[in-house]
């Protein structure tokens, strides 16, 4: 393809009748792939679509950051089969080219601007946004991040998982929840699937026979954060953690999976360099950890014996496994949502390291109860068919007006993708449940920096943590404003890049 226009258009012009219907999936992050990866598969049966994928960077803002990743969306793409074609600067999509656009990622500020809502709106009739994450916390910011965006705001369907997700619009979103059309999630279609594999040998050889914790840990930490959007225990249960879990290392075998911006969180606050960052991936593995920053975290699910979490998708994604869920919970952070405080309350819940670490012995027993867990998973993920990609796929025909509503999909009974949810027989390796605590000099560090970070927030007054707030509000509303206005948010990047 030519690359000496300064704009240049990608794609075949003008559809013709009967033509199959051409979709544009725009792709940023390599872990959410598997929010799409469904889809793609149902639309790549018989001749009714003619798909594209689009590899956009991570960020635009962020060039060094999207390079990085770049390797990564490669091999998750190339590993499924899925041709793609990689975004390059001054591309834009010309009137006629598309018929459908799907969008993972709701913010316009991390796309480049030909690709914006209101440029995207004005060239492809119909755009579908599948939410790349679920959807667990409250507070003002992350309400408005993920329901009034105007990805959101203006695509021609939204798709949600249950009745409780599609509420959550009717509440927080401008628009209302009219276009909002509960089909369930694909990436539950790929996350089923993936249940079912055995686990694969290099992580269960790494884990050894041992009890295995999964450990999702949010970035938002900092001080940065303390003053509104901190979901995070890092630095209030971190390093504590981490001390039990290295005490118990015969035992206990750590899966960390930390959110794709902790180690960049950890960087920005100074706790460590780089090159320090490097030298903990060595120390943890030395360790007997197993840091998982893979695209794909069904493994880690299948492998593990429970999961530890600050509020995130794996509140409500772990679901799906029947294992055990302890929700990291930090008393002075953003609170739940609606759905998700109904979910929660059918989960253990630990604001203390004492609480962790009596959770902990309760699934190296095997005493955790988890019948509750079914009411939830009922409830909270009704249509866990594996047909939601189909569903999403026939709910475009519809939209273009191919077919009728009557040719989708039925939804079928979920104990068809039904995986095995009972919390296996923990194996043990014999040795002393109290080996002595060897802390290597990068992760000491990090833990030192972490109990010293908390200390200093404890020590705030409270209200000044009541004034930060209230500031950092006005400006989220003012910010969340600025973004309904294309041309506005447009002049703020470049006042911002001066």
């Amino acid at each position: 393809m030519s690359q000496d226009k300064a704009t240049r258009a990608v794609g075949e012009p003008g559809r013709h009748p009967g033509a199959p219907l051409r979709v544009l999936l725009l792709v940023q992050r390599p872990e959410a792939w598997v929010n799409l990866a469904s889809l793609w598969l149902a639309m790549r049966d018989g001749n009714a679509f003619s798909s594209e994928v689009w590899v956009l960077p991570y960020s635009i803002e962020n060039p060094a950051v999207s390079q990085q990743k770049l390797p990564l969306m490669r091999a998750v793409l190339a590993s499924d089969g899925i041709p793609f074609h990689e975004w390059a600067q001054g591309e834009v999509v010309s009137p006629g080219q598309f018929d459908v656009v799907v969008l993972n990622h709701p913010y316009d500020r991390d796309r480049p601007r030909q690709l914006w809502v209101d440029r995207l709106k004005q060239v492809i009739p119909i755009m579908l946004y599948i939410p790349y994450g679920l959807v667990m916390a409250g507070g003002r910011k992350n309400l408005k991040l993920q329901f009034s965006q105007p990805t959101q705001i203006q695509a021609t369907a939204v798709i949600a998982r249950s009745e409780h997700e599609k509420s959550l619009y009717r509440r927080h979103c401008p628009r209302g929840d009219g276009h909002v059309h509960v089909l369930g999630q694909p990436r539950f279609d790929h996350l089923m699937e993936a249940l079912s594999r055995p686990v694969p040998g290099w992580l269960s050889d790494a884990i050894g026979g041992r009890c295995a914790i999964l450990w999702n840990s949010h970035f938002s930490f900092g001080k940065s954060c303390s003053h509104g959007g901190n979901f995070s225990t890092f630095d209030l249960l971190g390093p504590e953690l981490l001390e039990l879990v290295i005490s118990r290392r015969e035992q206990l075998c750590l899966i960390w999976r930390p959110h794709p911006g902790l180690f960049p969180a950890i960087v920005a606050e100074g706790l460590l360099d780089q090159d320090e960052v490097s030298t903990l991936r060595e120390e943890l593995a030395a360790l007997g950890m197993v840091l998982d920053e893979s695209a794909d975290h069904a493994d880690a699910f299948n492998a593990s014996d429970a999961l530890l979490t600050d509020v995130g998708s794996f509140l409500l994604e772990y679901l799906a496994t029947g294992k055990p869920i302890l929700s990291l919970v930090n008393v002075e952070g953003e609170p739940f949502n609606e759905e998700a405080s109904r979910l929660v309350a059918h989960y253990a819940r630990a604001s203390t390291s004492a609480e962790v670490a009596g959770f902990i012995h309760l699934v190296q027993s095997g005493a955790v109860d988890v019948t509750g867990l079914e009411h939830a998973l009922a409830d909270h993920l009704p249509m866990l068919d594996g047909f939601a990609g189909q569903r999403v796929a026939q709910l475009m025909l519809e939209l273009c007006g191919e077919i009728s509503s009557s040719a989708r999909p039925s939804r079928t009974k979920r104990g068809a993708m039904k995986v095995d949810r009972k919390l296996g027989d923990v194996r043990m390796k014999p040795g002393s449940t109290n080996s002595p605590t060897c802390i290597p000099p990068v992760l000491d560090k990090l833990m030192v920096g972490l109990r010293s970070l908390r200390a200093e927030k404890a020590e705030q007054p409270g209200w000044e943590k009541a004034v930060r707030r209230r500031l950092n509000g006005l400006r989220v509303s003012l910010g969340e404003g600025v973004k309904r206005h294309p041309g506005l948010m447009d002049l703020a990047r470049r006042l911002g890049k001066r």
